[in-house]
Formats: structure tokens, sequence, C-alpha cells
């Protein structure tokens, strides 16, 4: 067990889990990217056949959509969960359209309707089509599976290597143990023959320290007076040790005082600060936005963004306050256990969400400002109200 690698094998069961975790993450994001680009690429087609009018646009995208599917080898050999959408600028879902894409593929109807179809598709075509992709990497998918069983059979490796470099440490020291035992058996030898003539000498040495014990006694009977006057002097330090430590305890318990007062004054202080940025924010929104009100869950999520997420948000409080269609709806949202309310979703900053319903006054009140990271609390709160 000397030379067993346990560090080594600490290393690889923890190293390994966690390059497992970096790796996957990693890698979503490069497979996505790439994703994204070949179906971009490919997603329309032939522009020409749409301004025809020869075939919707729709169904010419889930065409091309599912034969790159079919082709990519990631797809089909390795069980890659890959999940395309196409919408409009206006939020319209273009693709996925079709359940069976299989029956979608060989059974395509003919139109007939050249010229309405080719206006369809060139009004689709310039309201900015856009694609998303969703790739399941998650824990327990064939992929994840492959990339821990490929970083296990490297740790597996690298364990199995330094045992074996620590199981030839092992067996040259056990030959260097038994080199060593032979010689030690050898000086035991000499030093046998040693000791017989230390025997010799102690006798002599002997008769040498009795005169010594002689001389010891004579100069022990000088020193026990200067050990009494040690002792007192001992005594009158431990004195002074003693009420010194007693000074330090209690300046001790007043800083520990002191302290325990300036942690209660900045608590104080701390949560009226909070207070009256709240009450403010309350009241600048409730001066400058007159056709909006603000839910109190909304001002304190509004409190918890960031400087930049704050300033995209407000961009989107003063569109719903002064030009609401021109606000761009992602969903619907039903709120409440009794009375199902409608609260529309609005993306601001990237990952930033908005919510919002229009209340008994017919005014529009913001109902929760969060990020994608508290969607889930914010989802329970509005289903609770």
């Amino acid at each position: 067990m000397k030379f067993f690698p346990l560090k080594t094998a600490i290393f690889c069961l923890l190293f390994t889990p966690i390059l497992y975790i970096a790796t996957l993450s990693v890698y979503q994001k490069y497979v996505n990217n790439h994703y994204l680009q070949e179906i971009e690429n490919i997603f329309i087609g032939d522009t020409s056949i749409l301004l025809e009018g020869r075939v919707p646009i729709d169904e010419q995208i889930a065409k091309n959509i599912y034969t790159f599917l079919k082709t990519d080898w990631m797809v089909q050999y390795i069980g890659l969960d890959l999940k395309v959408f196409v919408t409009t600028h206006k939020g319209k879902l273009i693709y996925p359209t079709f359940i069976n894409a299989d029956a979608f593929a060989n059974s395509l109807p003919v139109n007939s309707n050249f010229e309405g179809i080719a206006k369809q598709n060139f009004e689709i075509l310039n309201d900015d089509l856009t694609v998303s992709v969703e790739i399941n990497l998650n824990h327990g998918s064939n992929i994840a599976n492959l990339i821990l069983l490929v970083y296990f059979s490297v740790a597996v490796l690298i364990f199995f290597i330094y045992y074996n470099v620590g199981s030839l440490r092992a067996s040259r020291d056990t030959k260097a143990k038994k080199a060593l035992i032979d010689d030690l058996q050898k000086e035991e030898q000499a030093h046998q023959q040693i000791l017989e003539d230390l025997k010799k000498e102690r006798q002599g040495l002997f008769e040498n320290i009795k005169s010594l014990n002689a001389k010891y006694q004579k100069d022990k009977k000088k020193l026990k007076i200067n050990e009494e006057e040690m002792f007192d002097e001992i005594i009158s330090l431990e004195e002074q040790l003693n009420s010194f430590i007693e000074l330090k305890q209690r300046k001790e318990e007043e800083i520990d005082e002191l302290k325990s007062k300036i942690r209660r004054y900045e608590r104080r202080k701390s949560s009226k600060s909070k207070r009256n940025e709240f009450d403010f924010i309350f009241k600048r929104f409730s001066v400058l936005y007159k056709n909006i009100e603000m839910n109190r869950k909304a001002i304190s999520g509004f409190l918890s963004l960031s400087e930049d997420q704050q300033i995209k948000a407000e961009e989107c409080v003063f569109l719903l306050d002064q030009k609401p269609d021109r606000v761009t709806i992602k969903r619907k949202v039903f709120s409440g256990k009794k009375h199902k309310t409608a609260c529309l979703e609005v993306l601001f900053a990237y990952n930033g969400r908005l919510y919002f319903k229009q209340n008994e006054n017919n005014k529009i009140e913001v109902v929760v400002l969060g990020t994608k990271n508290t969607q889930v609390k914010d989802m329970e709160f509005l289903h609770n109200l």
C-alpha cells in the first residue's frame, strides 16, 4: 500500500467528471453553432422556385431540413437529439409544421395557385426568417455517454500506468530492504564484539562515576541556595503574567462589543438604504410612465438586474407606456389559481423576461421582471396570483 497511487486515483475520480461536464458544455455550444450555420445555409434552398410560386415556402423549408437531418451522420447513427425551429420576425412558426416527416416527404401536395403562393412566399422572405436549434446533450444521451466512456477509459489507463510504476517501485524497495537486512546482520556481529569490549570499559567507568558523584553532591548543596531565589522570581513573574492576561481579556471583550455595535449599525444602514432605493424606483416609474402600473414584485426584480439589463427593461416599459403596439410578444402565460388571467411575456437584453397584463383599471400592469435564471420562481409567482 506504500506505493499505491492514491493521489492518482483520487485525481482520476474527481477530474474525470469535471472534465466530462466541461467538455459536454463546450461541445454543446460548438455543435449548436455548427448546426445553426449548416441549417441557415440550406433551409431556404432555391429562391427562384419560391418566387415563381411552384411550392409554398414552409413546405420547401420542411423538405430541406428533413433531407439535411436524413443525411447527417450524427443524427442518424449517433442519435443526436436535434430540434430545429424556423420563425418569422413577428413570431410566426414556419417549421416544424408536420408531425410525420416521412409521410410529408413522400406526399407533398401540388399547388396550382402559383401567383398567390409566390406572393405569400415573398412576404415571408421579407419578414426576416430566424433559425434556432436545440440540441439535447444532457447526461444519459448517446454522445454524453460516449464522452464519459472515453474519459473514464483514459482515467483507468492512467491509473494502471501509475499502479504498474508503483508495483515496480515496491519490488525494488523489497529487494533493497532484503539487502539492508543482510548488511545489518553483519553489523550486528561486529557490534557484539564491540559490546564485549565495552563491558570491560564499564567497570573502569563505574569507579570513575563514584568519584564524580561525590563531587556532584558537593556542588548540589551550593546550587540549592540559588534555586530558592529563582523560585521567588518565577512566582513574581507569574503574578505579573496573570494580571496582563486579565487586562487582555477585558480589552478583547470591549473590542467584541464594539464590533457587535458596528455590525448592528451597518445592518440598519443597509436595510434603510434598500428601502429608500425601492421607494425611489417605485415613485420614478409612477411619475414617468402614467399608463403603467408596476407590481412590487416587478420593482424587486428590476433592482436585482444589472445596470445594462435595467436600461433594456426600462426601454420595454417605455414602449408599453407610449407605443405598446411596437412591443414584440414572445408568448402568452396564464396566471392565477382560480381566475386564469393572460400574462404576456416580452424578452429584453438576451435573457431578460418581462410579464405584463391588463388590470381592472384597463391599465398595463407589469407583474414580474426577471431573467432566465429566475424564470422558474417567476412562473410560480404568476400561477399563484
